[in-house]
């Protein structure tokens, strides 16, 4: 006759005090990107239930001037002096990104597209567009200005173009610390983003250390992501984190994830419960490294729509099916109607609350009474959502699961 084994489930809210680090003195941002309801409120309350301090926002220069001193006013009084309103009122910080680079396209006026970043003419026209978008957005605190994204896809493995684009920046990241100081009496973190691949990577990681040195803080993407767009496991996380810490170490340039993410879709050998085993990964990397790793951002709280997701492929040069569904599921909400939680949302908001982030509520279930046996595992515990019950065959012979 087989034994029975009773799981008796309790229902927590706010477990704490496990394994987990505390916050301390690290900062949670999100790229908040909207449902097909269209509603940026909805949208914003969603990252700031999940302990939003910061925002991702980001612009490409030409978005701001696409000729010499045409200034886009729709996207200057449409995003500029929203985000000045906004944010402000929610007490809420915004990591700033301003592309001359985006990725593998160079984003500058028209005619400065033949001279390199370091020539007087694409320096002066740069500083001109900080005092507008300065002047714009005097009541905005900044957790930092990041000037460029992705510029390793961009520039390859190009000697020339590195030093060119770190002399660029270093003229321009002073004017923008002086503008932001005179405005708010704080000094201002600027730098510029890489992908984690061309930062730890030879030989283009010794040349975008050579564009970091002398910035605020190391600025970096990361998706776990295979040659084929597809997603590396979870469990690669934390090597990834210790390799990046070790091309880094210094502690007083502060190591920022402006995008942090991973694609739920099954094209992507993926799924929304390895999406939120991620998190679970991010975060207990985090606190390994929490001395160096001082923000991150999730990337992204919404699905993009498909035909977003085609727009950005046309941009990219890029049509394959697997990117597109890596671009389209990075969210970890849905992008119809109102949009429907993913796991990794509540998985994440649960991975705050056990490290007292902020005040989010998590129901949180803990497994207790289970048979001291070694062939028999219950995980994680505790959990939300979902358990795994695993036993050996032998148990299996012996044993009735009852709930």
């Amino acid at each position: 006759m087989k034994k029975f084994v009773f799981l008796i489930i309790i229902s927590l809210f706010a477990i704490k005090g496990y394994t987990q680090s505390q916050k301390g003195n690290r900062m949670l941002a999100w790229q908040i990107d909207l449902a097909e309801n269209n509603n940026y409120d909805s949208a914003f309350v969603y990252g700031y239930d999940a302990c939003m301090e910061s925002v991702h926002l980001f612009t490409k220069w030409t978005d701001i001037e696409s000729d010499t001193g045409v200034y886009n006013a729709s996207h200057i009084n449409g995003f500029l002096d929203i985000v000045n309103i906004y944010y402000p009122a929610w007490n809420v910080e915004v990591e700033l990104q301003i592309a001359p680079t985006n990725t593998g396209v160079k984003e500058v006026p028209s005619e400065l597209m033949n001279l390199p970043f370091n020539h007087p003419s694409v320096i002066t026209r740069f500083k001109i567009l900080l005092d507008s978008v300065f002047a714009h957005i005097p009541n905005v605190t900044l957790s930092a200005l990041n000037i460029g994204n992705e510029s390793d896809v961009n520039f390859g493995t190009d000697v020339n173009q590195y030093n060119e684009f770190k002399a660029f920046l270093d003229s321009v990241s002073s004017h923008a610390k002086t503008l932001y100081f005179n405005l708010h009496g704080t000094d201002l973190k600027v730098g510029t983003t890489f992908t984690h691949h061309g930062l730890v990577s030879n030989p283009i990681s010794s040349l975008c250390q050579s564009v970091n040195d002398g910035l605020d803080i190391v600025s970096v993407t990361y998706y776990p992501l295979n040659g084929d767009f597809t997603m590396k496991p979870p469990s690669v996380v934390s090597i990834d984190f210790g390799e990046l810490v070790s091309e880094y170490p210094d502690t007083t340039q502060p190591i920022y994830f402006v995008e942090c993410g991973y694609a739920s879709s099954t094209l992507c050998n993926s799924s929304e419960t390895l999406q939120a085993d991620f998190w679970t990964e991010v975060f207990n990397a985090w606190d390994s490294y929490q001395a160096n790793i001082k923000y991150i951002t999730v990337f992204k709280s919404t699905d993009w729509s498909t035909e977003i997701v085609n727009q950005l492929g046309q941009y990219y040069g890029l049509q394959d099916t697997i990117f597109k569904e890596f671009l389209r599921t990075l969210g970890v909400r849905t992008w119809h109607d109102d949009g429907t939680n993913k796991e990794a949302y509540n998985r994440i908001k649960c991975e705050l609350d056990s490290r007292n982030w902020c005040n989010v509520s998590c129901l949180v279930t803990n497994l207790t009474d289970l048979p001291d046996n070694k062939y028999f595992s219950v995980y994680p515990n505790p959990a939300k959502d979902a358990i795994v019950i695993q036993f050996d065959q032998q148990l299996n012979q012996l044993y009735t699961l009852r709930l």
